[in-house]
C-alpha cells in the first residue's frame, strides 16, 4: 500500500508539471488547480486531496521531484575518463572533450524540459514567503551538488594537464563561470536551436581556459633542483660542513664590506666571525671570496621574490627574482661586485661548483627556463641560467641609471622562445 501511495503521488506531481509546462510562465508556488490535475489524470479531485493537503503541499512536492531528477553520474563518469585517458594531456583537448560531452547532454529535449522547469521555479519565488526556502533548496541540492561535481572535473583537467588558473581564479569560481556561460547559451539554443552550432560551447570554453591556465610544474622543478643540491651536500658531509662554515664566517663579516674587499684584512674577518685567522686563510682564497659568499644571506629574499607570483606565471616569477637581484646588487655594490668577480674566476679555475654552490643563485633561473618551455637540455639550461645571473649582476653594477625592469627585459632577450 505505501508503494501504491508513492506511485500515485509521483503520477500527480508529474501531471502537475505537465500542466505547468503548458502554461509557460505560470508560477509554480501559486499552485495548479486540483481540478485541472484531476482532469489531466481522469481521476477525482478528492483523490488528489487524499495525497496532498493543498496546492502549497503539491508545489513543494513538485520542487522536490525536480531536484531529485538531477543525475550527476554522467559528469562523474566523464571525469574518470578524463583522468584515465593517458593519450590526452593537453588542456585544449581535455576541455573540448569535457565541454562537448556536457553540451551534448544539455542540448536534448529532456535537459531543455528540466531547464524550463528550473527557470519557472526560480521565477516563482519572487516575494513569496517561501522564497528563501526554495532558494536554499536549489542552492544546496541543485547548484551545490552540480558545482561540486563540475569543480572536481575542472580540478581533474588541471592535474591531468599540469596547469593551474591565474590569480585570482580557482576551480570553484571557474565552475560557476562555466556554468553561467553554458546556461545562457543553452537558453539561446532553446529559443533558436538552429542558430547555435553544436561545437560553439566547446570552442568558447577552450579559448577561455587556454587564456586562464598556466603551467603548474615550475615549483616542482625549483624544488627538485634545490632538493638535488641539498642531497649532494648531505651525501658529502665534509662538503656540507665546509659550505656551512664558509657561509657563517662570511655572513658574520658582511658589515665590514661597506669598504671595498681589498681594504678588509683576513684578521678583521677572523675577529668578526670569532675564528682563528689561520682558518680564514685556509678556508678562503681571498677577502673577495669572503665578500662574495656573504651574499648568501640574501638567497631567501630572492626565493621569496620568485615565490610571490610564480604560481601566476613562471616567467613573472623569474622577472621578480631578477628584479630583486638588481635591487640587492645596487644596495650592496661591494659584496655583489665581489660575487660578480668570483663567479667567472671559479669557472676559469675549472671549479664545478665553488662559489655557485656557496651562493646558489642559479637554481631558480634554471628551473624557470625548463618550465617556460625553452627546449634547452639540462647542461644548456645550467649554462644559460649562469649567464643570465652574471649578466644581471654586472649590468646592475655598471649601468646603475637603468631601471631594474629594463635591465631584466634586456637580459631576458638571451632566453630562446621554444615554438
Amino acid at each position: 500500500m505505501p508503494q501504491a501511495n508513492s506511485d500515485a503521488r509521483a503520477e500527480i506531481v508529474a501531471a502537475a508539471w505537465r500542466l505547468a509546462d503548458r502554461r509557460g510562465v505560470a508560477q509554480v508556488l501559486a499552485g495548479v488547480s486540483f481540478r485541472d490535475i484531476a482532469k489531466e489524470l481522469e481521476i477525482s479531485a478528492s483523490t488528489i486531496s487524499y495525497h496532498f493537503a493543498g496546492p502549497g503541499d503539491l508545489a513543494w512536492a513538485m520542487v522536490d521531484a525536480l531536484v531529485d531528477d538531477i543525475d550527476l553520474e554522467p559528469l562523474r563518469a566523464l571525469t574518470e575518463v578524463l583522468v584515465a585517458d593517458e593519450a590526452v594531456a593537453d588542456v585544449a583537448s581535455l576541455v573540448r572533450a569535457a565541454v562537448q560531452a556536457d553540451w551534448d547532454v544539455l542540448a536534448t529535449e529532456e535537459s531543455a524540459a528540466f531547464e524550463r522547469r528550473l527557470m519557472r521555479t526560480l521565477a516563482a519565488t519572487g516575494d513569496h514567503p517561501d522564497a528563501e526556502r526554495v532558494a536554499e533548496l536549489l542552492r544546496d541540492r541543485v547548484w551545490g551538488h552540480y558545482l561540486s561535481a563540475l569543480t572536481g572535473m575542472i580540478e581533474a583537467i588541471c592535474v591531468r594537464s599540469a596547469r593551474r588558473f591565474v590569480e585570482p581564479m580557482e576551480p570553484l569560481e571557474m565552475a560557476r563561470l562555466s556554468t553561467a556561460m553554458l546556461e545562457r547559451l543553452l537558453h539561446q539554443w532553446m529559443i533558436d536551436p538552429g542558430g547555435i552550432r553544436s561545437d560553439l560551447a566547446a570552442d568558447g570554453m577552450v579559448a577561455l581556459y587556454s587564456a586562464l591556465l598556466r603551467p603548474d610544474h615550475q615549483r616542482i622543478h625549483v624544488e627538485e633542483l634545490e632538493a638535488a643540491m641539498r642531497e649532494r651536500e648531505q651525501s658529502d658531509p665534509a662538503l656540507a660542513e665546509r659550505l656551512q662554515w664558509q657561509r657563517e664566517v662570511a655572513v658574520a663579516a658582511a658589515p665590514l664590506f661597506t669598504r671595498r674587499p681589498a681594504e678588509v684584512s683576513m684578521t678583521e674577518i677572523a675577529a668578526a666571525a670569532g675564528v682563528p685567522v689561520r682558518d680564514v686563510d685556509t678556508g678562503f682564497t681571498s677577502t673577495f671570496e669572503v665578500a662574495a659568499v656573504s651574499t648568501h644571506r640574501h638567497v631567501a629574499e630572492l626565493q621569496a621574490a620568485f615565490d610571490r607570483r610564480a604560481d601566476v606565471d613562471v616567467e613573472i616569477g623569474l622577472v621578480d627574482y631578477l628584479c630583486e637581484l638588481v635591487r640587492l646588487s645596487r644596495s650592496e655594490p661591494n659584496t655583489w661586485g665581489a660575487l660578480a668577480l668570483e663567479r667567472p674566476r671559479a669557472a676559469f679555475r675549472g671549479e664545478v661548483d665553488g662559489i655557485h654552490q656557496a651562493v646558489p643563485l642559479d637554481a631558480v633561473p634554471a628551473a624557470s627556463l625548463e618550465a617556460m618551455g625553452t627546449g634547452l637540455g639540462e647542461s644548456e639550461r645550467e649554462d644559460l641560467s649562469r649567464l643570465v645571473v652574471d649578466t644581471v649582476i654586472n649590468y646592475s653594477l655598471t649601468r646603475r641609471a637603468v631601471p631594474p625592469a629594463e635591465v631584466v627585459a634586456l637580459v631576458l632577450r638571451l632566453v630562446p622562445r621554444h615554438p
